[in-house]
């Protein structure tokens, strides 16, 4: 074999920065692309074996070695090697053809093209080491060992080499303070990529002396959870990988195992706890290509909404770009979002059908992440919003499709619900007493909900618990009996509240309402209370909502209470006005907060009625 000199076959002298500027963000990432290279060699060694055209060999294995003494890096492989013509045409010649036409388009930052198609991970390994060099020995039969060397100037010599194993090494020749000298961090590196990978992967270290020499050690899961058929994994399975690939101590609730062999695709999706989700809104879902970790930001590929869940999602056949570390939008990106769409949904079909009381235990979790998902993704929510839960006053979980059989009678087609418990404590008081029900719909994610469900449904109506209640709560028998008392009182009630309204457009009402616990509440109807909370993030934002005209609301006094009769039939006309004023502002509390000045004066007249009491 004849020494070979010369320059790698590239019409530049800049395909090194071209590479470490718009191939590779990441300077690990060479650590990635040799293990890769091995890892592909071995896979072909293994075919050939198949097909009887290579001579069987022992157990596939990559080791690297760190070389303490002569501060080397070596990363070897027993794949099926290659010649000096191999070396020749895959390494001098960068491994393309075209290459001017390469390097125009990465000069200019355009990296959407297909890994594979060049083969440059090799030269990845300049981003941490100016000199490098190659030990190989085919499989092929009286093939010679090849030695190729090389800098960073693009001059290398090739000879023949003295490996007498077939396989290859790769010898980074690195400064002896360089962070991949260290073992603990290169391992952590080595983890980060292939904590999963399916061929062992060993790290020695070779020292000085005989102390600094450690025995290797395999730091990968070559079997992980995700490869094995779902029939054959245990609940104790799953906690215990979770715990393993994310560091959470905390049990997941519920869990989806892709494992679609057409596609290509496998992998586990967590659901988080809702504490976990109030802590970080972000989860850790990764991208894995036949157990190698490419990124976690494959939002092409992962469905939006399943990035507040952790999981890992292999991809055999994940269309990636020339780096590694993007994917490329195309159909089989499509279908693979739909069957990924498809099984979250089924198991939490499966669950609510199966398992409902198990559903339940867990709904506060599931709660925000399906319906924002449903937000978010159409066919999700297809296959999904029918099984969607809502807590109702009685404390029980039903559909949306039970509560409206439920409610058909008293308010068809109008739901009422709770965003508030504490501030709408009231109106929930009322609800009960009187035998209503309504759910409660608390999460910022509900109020987008809502107007999407309304969208959709056109018959569909909700209304917050505080707002135009009455008819829900209206008393038609009471209030027919009470006609002719009603209509007496009703211009006497406008003249006795007006003067407490000052600019305020406000309507007296006299009703009757299911509940005589109550003497006055606030009226509002949905939509216009709807408008006024968009103009309240408008100020809070400092824009002048002044010429936005609001509607007018209704104070209701209830005519089965016994303060408002013994208001309507008191002859002082002065302990008349402070009842009055007590029961505006009481009906206002239901709604809002009152000014220091109200308040203020609230209390005084509450101590006031309290010693009229007491005398």
């Amino acid at each position: 074999m004849e020494r070979k000199n010369g320059c790698l076959s590239v019409n530049s002298e800049n395909i090194f920065p071209i590479i470490k500027k718009w191939l590779y963000t990441e300077a690990d990432i060479f650590v990635r692309e040799l293990i890769s290279n091995g890892a592909d060699a071995i896979s072909k060694r293994k075919k050939l074996v198949n097909l009887e055209k290579a001579a069987a060999f022992k157990e596939a294995k990559i080791q690297i070695t760190i070389d303490q003494k002569s501060a080397r890096l070596i990363f070897s492989d027993n794949g099926l090697g290659m010649d000096m013509e191999e070396i020749d045409r895959y390494i001098n010649q960068i491994a393309f053809s075209g290459a001017t036409d390469f390097l125009n388009r990465y000069k200019q930052g355009n990296s959407k093209q297909m890994i594979g198609h060049f083969g440059l991970g090799f030269y990845s390994a300049f981003m941490a080491a100016d000199h490098i060099s190659i030990s190989s020995l085919s499989y092929k039969k009286n093939a010679k060992a090849v030695y190729w060397d090389c800098t960073s100037d693009m001059k290398f010599t090739m000879e023949e080499g003295t490996r007498t194993k077939v396989g290859t090494d790769v010898i980074l020749h690195l400064n002896e303070t360089s962070q991949y000298m260290n073992r603990e961090y290169l391992e952590e590196v080595i983890k980060k990529y292939f904590a999963f990978f399916s061929i062992p992967i060993e790290v020695q270290v070779v020292g000085n002396t005989q102390e600094e020499m450690a025995a290797a050690n395999v730091v990968n899961d070559c079997s992980p959870l995700w490869t094995r058929n779902p029939e054959n994994c245990t609940k104790k399975d799953y906690v215990e990988f979770y715990k393993k690939a994310f560091g959470i101590e905390k049990e997941p609730k519920l869990w989806i195992h892709l494992y679609n062999e057409e596609l290509g695709v496998k992998g586990i999706i967590y659901i988080r706890t809702k504490e976990q989700m109030e802590q970080s809104i972000d989860g850790a879902m990764k991208l894995y290509c036949k157990q190698v970790y490419i990124t976690d930001q494959a939002k092409s590929l992962i469905p939006s909404y399943l990035f507040f869940q952790n999981g890992i999602i292999d991809c055999e056949n994940a269309p990636l770009m020339v780096s590694r570390s993007a994917l490329q939008e195309g159909e089989n990106v499509e279908k693979i979002q739909r069957y990924i769409t498809e099984q979250v949904a089924y198991k939490f079909y499966g669950t609510f059908e199966c398992e409902r009381a198990f559903y339940e235990s867990i709904w506060e979790d599931l709660n925000p992440f399906i319906k924002f998902s449903c937000l978010k993704d159409k066919l999700f929510s297809s296959y999904i919003s029918k099984f969607i839960l809502f807590k109702d006053l009685i404390g029980k979980y039903v559909t949306m499709a039970e509560h409206l059989e439920e409610i058909s009678e008293s308010h068809e087609n109008t739901v009422y619900y709770i965003s508030d418990d504490i501030q709408q404590a009231h109106y929930i008081k009322m609800f009960q007493n009187a035998g209503m029900n309504a759910l409660y719909m608390t999460h910022v994610v509900d109020t987008p909900y809502i107007r999407k469900q309304e969208s959709l449904h056109a018959d569909l109506h909700f209304n917050r618990i505080d707002s135009d209640c009455y008819k829900a709560l209206k008393d038609a028998e009471a209030e027919e009996a009470m006609a002719a008392e009603m209509e007496k009182y009703s211009a006497a009630a406008s003249e006795l509240f007006a003067p407490l309204f000052g600019d305020k457009q406000i309507e007296v009402k006299l009703g009757c309402l299911m509940t005589d616990t109550v003497s006055s509440i606030m009226i509002i109807d949905e939509e216009e209370r709807r408008v006024r909370d968009t103009l309240e993030l408008y100020e809070t934002k400092g824009i002048d909502i002044s010429r936005f005209k609001q509607g007018k609301d209704v104070l209701l006094l209830n005519m089965s209470n016994m303060v408002v009769d013994y208001m309507f039939s008191c002859e002082r006309q002065e302990e008349k006005k402070l009842i009055a004023a007590h029961l505006y502002d009481l009906a206002r509390l239901g709604q809002e907060s009152l000014q220091a000045q109200e308040m203020a004066e609230f209390i005084e007249r509450s101590n006031h009625l309290l010693k009229r009491i007491i005398q």
